[in-house]
């Protein structure tokens, strides 16, 4: 299957990002994302890492993570980063998907869930049966029907 491009042609890219746009480097909003998804949890962080190594091991992701190991992935002045390989298994544990938008959104991608998934599929189809609606009236009105 081949990926679909963020962008038309690098030029684009680079544009997009030379006005005020955000920086191409995610970590710092990632690790805010973070400390916010686990302060709204609910959880403790050993609850956290502990979750975090159960679903790991259930999903073959070779990772021991503890309590400290989590305040050095949220830590702003801290070189430790979440292996993006974990970063999935957090958002599920802390039911938040903060983060991964915080990863997403320096190339302008925006995450899309639940019923919204639903809702887009639902706009493209009205949109283009709009579209077609269009082209029968002026077919019809060019045969004079």
């Amino acid at each position: 299957m081949e990926s679909q491009r963020l962008f038309s042609d690098k030029k684009s890219f680079e544009q997009r990002h030379l006005f005020g746009s955000p920086s191409l480097n995610p970590v710092p909003k990632v690790k805010a994302a973070m400390k916010e998804a686990i302060k709204e949890c609910g959880l403790s962080r050993e609850q956290i890492s502990d979750e975090m190594n159960r679903l790991a091991k259930i999903n073959g992701v070779h990772a021991k993570v503890s309590p400290s190991l989590l305040d050095k992935w949220v830590a702003q002045e801290a070189a430790h980063i979440i292996p993006w390989k974990l970063l999935p298994i957090f958002c599920k544990v802390t039911g938040s998907i903060l983060p991964l938008a915080a990863l997403a959104a320096p190339v302008g991608a925006t995450l899309v869930i639940g019923k919204e998934v639903k809702l887009l599929e639902w706009a493209k189809a009205e949109i283009k049966r709009r579209e077609l609606s269009r082209k029968t009236r002026k077919l019809l009105e060019e045969i004079g029907i």
